[in-house]
């Protein structure tokens, strides 16, 4: 078996003599090339040549060294990006103008919709943010008793115009009941049935509703006036008329201190309304050290100085000097309770002075008998126009006129009043 001949005895030595370039002949292991057209060297020495192996190009061996190759895919691949942005600006550009075969009056239009889309959107979330923080309005119109435009088959029993406003009056009372006084249901097979009965100012309500799948199917309602006087309504159609007449009511509904107002029919004329108000409070009056008014309660006002307090309370009460730590600060508090040791509400104090008075017992309230425990409906019937805010935290609030306290009131429910703050407290967020 003959030896293999190794690649190294075809490449001369280094330093060979020879002078131009040869060319590589068909079984030859290898070629060896200096250069076309190559100058010789300074010193009369010929060129180093070059080997060539099989297989091999000559122009790969003479790419140059690594760092220019990198250089040169560096600017390869810097060029591959400019012409994939190219392209993609080229294939969004038609729609600056609107969409294929769409004409420029069109594509104006079209941004002019887009531009007017968005001013909406950001008209509408702006609204909301100012929605969020700034009060919410509340009048005692959902509370206005409706009767349909109609008389009993038999003909009216007053007029076409004053049976609505009867049935309508009826029913203004018995929605006046329900919020104050509550109401009874009972529930058989799939029919609930409301019952409310109450007295509201000396007259006498009792009304009951029959409601299946949410839906009132059935309703009565009669009211006895202080004077003896029955109105009866069926399906609030004025059905029974005794001792009385329109003029008669509301002759008693002033004596007791209330004011009796026709509303705008609703409904294309089909829907009497009519609106029920208190025009001045009734029964006992609220003793003045109970009464929540102004800027103060009972004998107490913000900016009074705090060794006062006690000149201007009961003698009954008793004032506990706390402090509570808020945020890490220090406030120093008054803290009032009664003979019992019940608290009755708290005074903070800052610079020696009343800055702010919480009140947590139910034994003090506005002139219209509102406190503790009532609800944000009942609010509304005494104040017709109330204003709801959220504090930081979101803790609902409410605001009447008449008083610079805020009525702080659950968040679900029945919205009862859970405490009153006349002024500023640190607690409070």
């Amino acid at each position: 078996m003959p030896e293999s001949e190794s690649p190294n005895s075809q490449i001369p030595p280094e330093n060979a003599p020879g002078t131009g370039q040869l060319d590589p002949r068909p079984g030859t292991a290898a070629s060896i090339e200096t250069g076309t057209g190559a100058a010789s060297p300074p010193d009369g020495k010929s060129p180093t040549p070059r080997v060539v192996l099989p297989g091999q190009s000559p122009l790969r061996q003479a790419a140059g060294p690594a760092w220019l190759q990198g250089i040169w895919f560096v600017l390869a691949a810097f060029v591959l990006v400019l012409v994939v942005i190219l392209i993609f600006f080229t294939i969004r550009q038609p729609r600056k103008g609107g969409r294929a075969g769409q004409t420029g009056n069109e594509a104006k239009e079209q941004e002019n919709i887009d531009l007017s889309n968005y001013s909406a959107f950001v008209a509408q979330n702006r609204a909301l943010l100012e929605r969020s923080s700034a009060d919410t309005v509340l009048t005692d119109e959902p509370f206005a008793g409706q009767a349909p435009m109609a008389a009993r088959a038999s003909g009216p029993l007053v007029s076409p115009e004053a049976d609505p406003q009867l049935s309508a009056l009826v029913d203004a009372f018995r929605i006046r009941v329900r919020i104050m006084q509550g109401s009874q249901s009972l529930v058989r097979n799939r029919t609930l049935t409301r019952i409310t009965k109450g007295e509201l100012r000396g007259f006498k309500v009792l009304a009951s509703e029959r409601i299946e799948d949410g839906k009132v199917v059935a309703e009565e309602a009669q009211i006895l006036t202080p004077r003896n006087g029955l109105i009866r309504t069926v399906g609030r159609v004025l059905a029974v008329l005794q001792k009385t007449d329109l003029a008669g009511v509301l002759a008693e509904v002033r004596q007791a201190g209330m004011e009796f107002s026709p509303l705008p029919a609703a409904d294309n004329n089909r829907t009497s309304r009519v609106q029920l108000r208190f025009a001045r409070p009734w029964g006992k009056a609220v003793p003045g050290e109970l009464l929540i008014a102004g800027n103060g309660v009972g004998g107490l006002a913000l900016g009074m100085p705090v060794s006062e307090i006690n000149n201007h309370l009961p003698s009954s009460y008793a004032v506990l000097k706390r402090k509570v730590l808020v945020n890490d600060v220090n406030y120093d508090v008054q803290k009032v309770v009664d003979q019992a040791g019940e608290p009755l509400f708290y005074v903070y104090e800052r610079e020696g002075r009343v800055w702010g008075i919480s009140i947590i017992s139910a034994a003090f309230t506005t002139l219209p008998g509102i406190g503790i425990n009532s609800t944000l409906d009942q609010i509304r019937l005494h104040y017709p126009r109330v204003k709801v805010a959220y504090s930081a935290k979101k803790t609902p609030f409410v605001r009447v006129e008449g008083t610079a306290g805020i009525f702080i009131i659950q968040s679900g429910g029945d919205k009862k009043v859970v405490s009153i703050l006349i002024g500023e407290s640190p607690e409070f967020e």
